[in-house]
């Protein structure tokens, strides 16, 4: 049974209260399978649903502002990355994600996002900025880099290590790429130390 929630945003910019968000990946998952019956990447890939974002909806109505240094950055990636920047017809209101995130969560024991001075808090201001409720208790968050750094405590392993096999897969900062290999990172040090 799922226990766990795990999300990340992708930004034009760094400033949670001013930056628009370009797209956002959800996915729940089970802990006790983390040893029990190991998730594949491509199993974690494909339970990842994911939504874009109107980024000149959110400059024109919130005031959000698009950071030319993060826009340079942007260029920097590689092209699969970058896929997700050009605008589409299929691209939500930012008011759509509230729906997005409560067809997610079922009431987790545990919410992970990477980086806890990033993600929650770009979630809570387009929420507060659009009116709506967290979608989770507040105290059930975890931060993905800090839950690995402890686990591998002392043996030199990164907290974005990529495990065994999976290098030619993995789409850096392509939001659904990013959480399942979050979960693969923690999977692989939860069986590490079983």
């Amino acid at each position: 049974m799922d226990d766990a929630f795990i999300y990340d945003f992708e930004t034009l910019g760094q400033n949670p209260r001013t930056a628009p968000v370009v797209s956002l990946a959800a996915m729940s998952f089970s802990r006790d399978r983390l040893t029990s019956n190991p998730y594949t990447y491509a199993e974690l890939l494909e339970s990842v649903d994911t939504i874009k974002f109107d980024v000149a909806d959110q400059v024109k109505n919130y005031g959000k502002k698009i950071e030319k240094d993060t826009l340079a950055w942007w260029g920097k990636q590689s092209k699969d990355a970058q896929k997700q920047l050009a605008p589409s017809e299929f691209d939500q209101p930012i008011t759509d994600m509230p729906t997005f995130m409560c067809f997610n969560v079922t009431k987790p024991k545990v919410v992970y996002t990477r980086n806890n001075t990033f993600d929650p808090i770009f979630l809570e201001q387009i929420l507060n900025d659009i009116g709506s409720e967290l979608p989770y208790d507040w105290w059930a968050i975890r931060d993905t880099k800090s839950t690995i750094d402890g686990m591998s405590w002392g043996i030199g392993i990164r907290d974005n290590f990529i495990p065994t096999g999976l290098t030619e897969h993995f789409i850096a900062h392509n939001p659904a790429h990013d959480i399942a290999m979050d979960v693969m990172r923690l999977q692989y040090l939860a069986q590490a130390i079983k």
